[in-house]
């Protein structure tokens, strides 16, 4: 009889402290695991918008080739459908003030006459004064200029609460009557 009592709950109370802390762990786990499920596919959601982003730049670089005039290309909201979610892509209008950084005008040095883009370039600014076939001219500035234009496109989804702004920088050979506002 004097072991019985001795020995009486041991058992159990050592059992209840393992029963604890194995429900810890496995607390542990499940939200470890949940955490980790969110970081995932914020970081698929956030790649997906990269995508949309750059998609919906590319479509206004095609509109800047199309018209061959920058500042015919406005502001506007391009659709665009990545790895089956769908982002509606904001861009900038591209003849507003701000989106033109840049403007340098081209020297005739610097012009290439076997380059189809140099081609229209081959008039002086002043139309009265074309440049010869030797390259001489009353002024040295061709009838272009190099201009650097900044397409910001802007994704703010609702939905899933993807929010994104890429910039994406464009150097071009515009003539020189397009204004950098």
């Amino acid at each position: 009889m004097n072991k019985r009592q001795s020995q009486s709950g041991a058992t159990l109370i050592v059992s209840m402290i393992m029963l604890i802390v194995v429900t810890l762990l496995v607390v542990y786990s499940i939200r470890s695991g949940n955490t980790n499920l969110r970081i995932a596919g914020n970081m698929q959601r956030q790649s997906e918008a990269l995508i949309a982003s750059q998609q919906a730049i590319e479509q206004v670089i095609g509109q800047i080739k199309a018209s061959n005039n920058i500042n015919l290309i406005p502001a506007q909201n391009i659709t665009v459908s990545s790895s089956g979610a769908s982002y509606t892509v904001s861009t900038n209008s591209l003849g507003a003030a701000g989106a033109c950084i840049l403007q340098v005008p081209v020297q005739t040095s610097s012009l290439d006459p076997s380059k189809a883009a140099d081609i229209p370039c081959f008039q002086s600014v002043d139309v009265d004064k074309p440049i010869t076939s030797t390259g001489t001219t009353a002024s040295t500035l061709s009838a272009c200029n190099d201009q650097s234009w900044e397409i910001v496109a802007t994704i703010n989804d609702a939905s899933s609460g993807t929010q994104l702004t890429q910039v994406q920088g464009i150097n071009i050979r515009t003539p020189a009557t397009v204004a950098c506002p």
